[in-house]
């Protein structure tokens, strides 16, 4: 083996649970490389920051070093590793990993030893870099096995321990737990994705139609929009931006009580649906965005909006340039859809919510079969596949640490998704977001 490569493995000791634990999964791997007989240099680090992880390729390819196999040990969202602390979380977007510099070697290998890595993030990477990547596609757990799952005390000294993907009770059930700790319950064997292009439209352009006819009116969102009017500054002198604004629908809702709106998009094919239905309102423009720069000035809008859009966007970036293209004391409102499942204590707003949709629905029955031609037609769940839904934890955590004091609401709750909203309050001129990544 070339002096030049490297083995990297990064694990997370901050981030929710299993502080303790990361390390030693994280060296029992360096050890079984080395036996293996690795001959180059192997890195075992812990990184709590974007910025951490950085440092390490930027320092890696100042020293001509190639890196065979890359690691990580820890937590992940569906859109890949988790740092940080559920205090102040952080992820790289979409956009962060694309424009990334990564001194792999010609036949590197990823692997992601975190929960759920092979259902999204590790064929997108493999993608991205051009790597065969690996992930899990279930939960994972600590065991002292890696081939079948072996109980591991948090608080035991033990020098061999794995992170291991593993069906139970979250995924499966009481049954599927039953097996688990009873010591019968394989080790899911990693997933791995080769470099293959994508596969139809990750965007909106091929399901534009549809969605235009199901949302032609936005007010069919009724819990959406009415929490919408009750955050919007009662003023007609404001100006607007609708980021993932669609159709346009929500800014021709809104024409007649606003000064100024601008929607942006990165699909073309719906802004053309936007640009026809607002061609007679002369106060509001369109724009194609490809990455999460605004081609706006700075403080420009008063109110900032992502009405079922924030999931797909890169957080960390577009904040940014929310936070500057904001008046001082300017509002950033979300209202999206996020993934978890409903709890016991949520049943009685669970059926009241239910049954008010259901009502909504049948006395719109033009609405209801334009969405159920939507959300059944094969490239929206295509589109779907590539942009996936973000839980709930995820984006609670990452909005209520940036702007402190202010929580996150439930507007409709369903089986296994949830409609949330949330409002940044005031922001006042001069604050930055507190980020490791530049």
């Amino acid at each position: 083996m070339s002096p030049d490569r490297v083995i990297v493995i990064v694990y997370t000791t901050l981030y929710r649970k299993g502080g303790r634990q990361f390390p030693i999964v994280a060296n029992t791997l360096a050890r079984e490389k080395k036996k293996s007989g690795f001959a180059g240099e192997i890195i075992s680090r812990a990184v709590e920051s974007k910025r951490e992880v950085l440092e390490i390729f930027a320092s890696l390819q100042s020293a001509g070093k190639l890196i065979s196999e890359f690691h990580f040990v820890g937590h992940s969202g569906m859109y890949g590793p988790m740092f940080g602390t559920v205090a102040f979380p952080e992820q790289f977007s979409p956009y962060e990993w694309e424009t990334m510099q990564i001194p792999f070697a010609p036949d590197a290998s990823a692997y992601f030893h975190c929960c759920r890595s092979a259902r999204w993030f590790a064929p997108y990477f493999a993608r991205t870099f051009s790597v065969n990547a690996y992930g899990f596609f279930w939960y994972t757990t600590f065991s002292r096995s890696k081939t079948r799952y072996r109980y591991a005390s948090a608080t035991a000294a033990t020098e061999v321990l794995y992170t291991i993907g593993c069906k139970g009770r979250k995924s499966h059930g009481l049954a599927a737990s039953l097996v688990k700790f009873s010591g019968f319950m394989p080790a899911e064997e990693m997933k791995m994705f080769g470099p293959r292009p994508l596969t139809g439209d990750p965007s909106y352009n091929k399901v534009a139609a549809l969605y235009d006819a199901a949302f032609t009116d936005i007010t069919v969102r009724r819990d959406e929009w009415e929490w919408l009017n009750q955050h919007l500054p009662g003023t007609s002198e404001l100006s607007v931006l609708d980021i993932g604004c669609g159709n346009g629908a929500l800014l021709h809702a809104l024409s007649e009580r606003i000064k100024y709106g601008a929607g942006v998009d990165e699909s073309e094919a719906i802004l053309e649906k936007a640009r026809q239905r607002n061609a007679a309102h002369k106060n509001l423009e369109f724009a194609k965005i490809n990455s999460p720069a605004l081609p706006f000035g700075d403080a420009t809008f008063d109110v900032v909006i992502s009405l079922m859009s924030f999931r797909y966007l890169d957080w960390d970036p577009l904040l940014t340039e929310v936070r500057r293209v904001l008046k001082p004391d300017g509002r950033f409102l979300i209202v999206d859809m996020v993934t978890v499942p409903v709890k016991r204590k949520e049943y009685a707003q669970l059926i009241r919510d239910k049954l008010r949709t259901m009502f909504g629905r049948r006395t719109n029955p033009d609405f209801k079969a334009n969405l159920q031609k939507l959300v059944s037609h094969p490239d929206w769940k295509k589109m779907l596949e590539y942009n996936p839904i973000r839980s709930e934890h995820e984006m609670k955590w990452y909005l209520e640490s940036r702007f402190a004091g202010q929580k996150m609401e439930i507007l409709n709750l369903g089986w296994n998704a949830r409609i949330v909203a949330f409002d940044s309050g005031p922001v006042a001129e001069g604050v930055e977001v507190k980020l490791s990544y530049p």
